[in-house]
């Protein structure tokens, strides 16, 4: 089992220094696949993460646009 379906098993509190590590780690994950994708606008680069990776959140989806 990965590191990131341990985290998605359970809930964590904001304040769990977890939460921030599956957060960074999930970003990471996101810009990696922008990066193999190399999407030519920003929109595109949104829906692919969108399908990519359902259950996250927009923001951390647009974070992960925006750090790429």
């Amino acid at each position: 089992m990965s590191a990131v379906h341990a985290f998605e098993s359970a809930t964590l509190p904001a304040d769990d220094p977890r939460f921030i590590a599956a957060l960074d780690l999930q970003i990471a994950q996101m810009r990696r696949v922008l990066d193999l994708m190399a999407p030519v606008s920003d929109s595109e680069a949104l829906r692919s993460l969108r399908d990519a990776f359902p259950d996250a959140p927009f923001e951390e989806r647009a974070r992960a646009v925006a750090g790429a």
